[in-house]
């Protein structure tokens, strides 16, 4: 996997996912609030923010932690307020005829598959395993329920729910099955496997292909239906959610994402030179997180697709339109989003900067270097003083792209998993040397004012 450096660009579309992640765990100010059931649920928005925040650690910064887990770790406690799963028990009495607010226990992959994801995804970047235990995600109905989950209680729910289903894929609103969520449902299953030395995911992923085919829900023509219900419903496809299962495939059936993908590509999009068009229906003019007319949805995951496919003339011609088509929200702090969309089209969008080709394949499956695993890291810098560009480790030595994100600063870094009592050179801090304490940790001051960069080594 090779780490590249964010641009400045890139730097303030992360800016934007930090200030929703670093508010107070209580406090969703900026996510759109419109109603909990469908596309414009806080659920969906803080799994996408989450997501392109371990993708921005894998590609980006893998050496780096600080505020950069200390934000995945927000938005996975968000996940816990009532307010994100608290729908699901007027939705299962509804649906089902069954009172039980549990919203983990029976159907619901809308929930458990996106919370597994993130969970999958921020253990394997930051080898924190303090969410894995029960109870380290309570979910509090009132004063006298609590449901007491983490990383492992929610694997588990998944895989119970795809052995109950005749279908394997299993339901998100009731009755209704949607093979993007449990494509994102089986990444975050595969992930704990992955970590933990498990084999919840067994034959899960074989069952799913052969329910995709046989069942229906993947057309002759590579397409996949949006969802299916009961007495024959059948929900058409989209472009979007084409593009979405491209690059969840590509983590657990790569051979069906390449597929996928050249269907996507030869019969949905027309490449001009460095121009592409969309072959977009009235029913891709949905901006699906706030319900409001727009291609922005399309458009954006089509990027994310090209990208994790490695499709450069795609992602160049994608990037324009979005470029020359859409207007650019910059905020006094230098966070920057796209104009006139939801949160989750937003964090979308966050999400495509970072991602490359085959890097949430290599996410889900854990291609992690030894050396990013073991070598020195930042362990600790100031928000929004300090924005991360680069860190990489090569095992001994640790190199960082520092840009200033409150003006010019002389400031601490905490450097850790260095080498207790070895003496290292620095290059391009204050101090020309520094020693690690016995726990392997020392600090040094760097001054800001542009782009900077740190080189720490024996």
């Amino acid at each position: 996997m090779t780490v590249t450096e964010s641009t400045p660009d890139e730097l303030a579309s992360q800016r934007y996912l930090f200030d929703l992640a670093l508010q107070p765990v209580d406090d969703f100010t900026g996510f759109t609030r419109l109603e909990q059931i469908g596309g414009s649920a806080l659920r969906y928005q803080l799994a996408y923010a989450s997501y392109a925040l371990s993708l921005a650690q894998y590609t980006r910064t893998p050496a780096f932690g600080g505020y950069l887990a200390e934000a995945q770790g927000n938005l996975i406690r968000k996940m816990c307020d009532k307010r994100v799963w608290g729908y699901w028990a007027t939705e299962r009495l509804a649906g089902y005829l069954r009172w039980n607010p549990d919203p983990m226990v029976f159907a619901n992959v809308m929930y458990t598959g996106f919370f597994a994801a993130m969970l999958a995804m921020y253990e394997t970047m930051n080898d924190d395993h303090s969410f894995d235990a029960d109870g380290a995600l309570p979910l509090v109905w009132n004063r006298r329920n609590t449901y007491d989950y983490g990383f492992t209680k929610i694997a588990r729910a998944i895989e119970n729910n795809m052995h109950a289903s005749p279908d394997t894929m299993y339901p998100c609103e009731p009755h209704l099955i949607y093979p993007m969520c449990n494509t994102i449902a089986l990444a975050g299953l595969a992930g704990y496997d992955r970590l933990h030395d498990t084999d919840l995911t067994d034959n899960l992923i074989d069952k799913t292909r052969d329910s995709l085919v046989h069942n229906g829900y993947l057309l002759g023509n590579g397409r996949f239906l949006f969802g299916r219900g009961p007495m024959g419903l059948k929900m058409p496809p989209m472009l979007a959610n084409d593009a979405v299962m491209v690059y969840w495939l590509n983590g657990i059936m790569p051979d069906l994402a390449e597929e996928t993908w050249s269907s996507l590509r030869t019969h949905r999009l027309r490449v001009h030179g460095d121009k592409v068009e969309l072959r977009i229906r009235p029913i891709d003019r949905l901006d699906v997180g706030s319900y409001h007319l727009g291609d922005a949805w399309a458009w954006v995951n089509v990027l994310c697709a090209a990208r994790e496919m490695g499709d450069d003339e795609v992602v160049q011609g994608v990037s324009h339109h979005i470029r020359i088509n859409t207007d650019v929200d910059r905020s006094p702090d230098g966070a920057q989003k796209l104009e006139g969309v939801s949160t989750w089209v937003n964090c979308a969008y966050a999400f495509s900067r970072f991602v490359g080709k085959d890097s949430l394949q290599g996410l889900i499956n854990g291609r992690v270097p030894d050396a990013w695993r073991s070598g020195p890291m930042l362990t600790e810098a100031a928000y929004p003083e300090v924005l991360v560009a680069k860190a990489v480790s090569d095992g001994t030595g640790l190199d960082l792209v520092l840009h200033p994100g409150a003006g010019e600063v002389r400031t601490p870094l905490r450097i850790g998993r260095l080498r207790p009592r070895q003496t290292y050179r620095v290059d391009g801090a204050v101090e020309p040397s520094i020693k690690a304490d016995s726990d392997g940790t020392a600090i040094i001051d760097v001054d800001l004012g542009g782009r900077h960069e740190v080189r720490v080594t024996i």
